[in-house]
């Protein structure tokens, strides 16, 4: 279990990071944009990202494996601070 949350935490890190790293021009180029789709688009690809490195962060508490990575996938894609405010 440890060992998946590590993999959890990290993949939210780098996540955060990559959405980060992506914004930035978009900063740059137009300061006084509302990002308030950054959310989003870092759910997304944080979703992504779980889903296709194959993390569970539920394996032991739900039986259904899906349910599982789809609700992992929502944890990684929320953030580092929302994965640790759960566990």
């Amino acid at each position: 279990m440890m060992e998946t949350l590590a993999n959890g935490l990290f993949l939210a890190a780098v996540n955060t990071a990559l959405v980060n790293y992506l914004a930035e021009p978009v900063r740059q180029r137009w300061p006084d944009l509302d990002l308030w789709w950054l959310l989003y688009v870092a759910l997304a690809t944080g979703f992504a990202i779980s889903w296709f490195a194959g993390v569970n962060l539920f394996a032991t508490t739900i039986e259904h494996e899906v349910l599982g990575r789809v609700l992992s996938g929502l944890f990684v894609g929320g953030g580092s601070s929302l994965i640790h405010n759960v566990f």
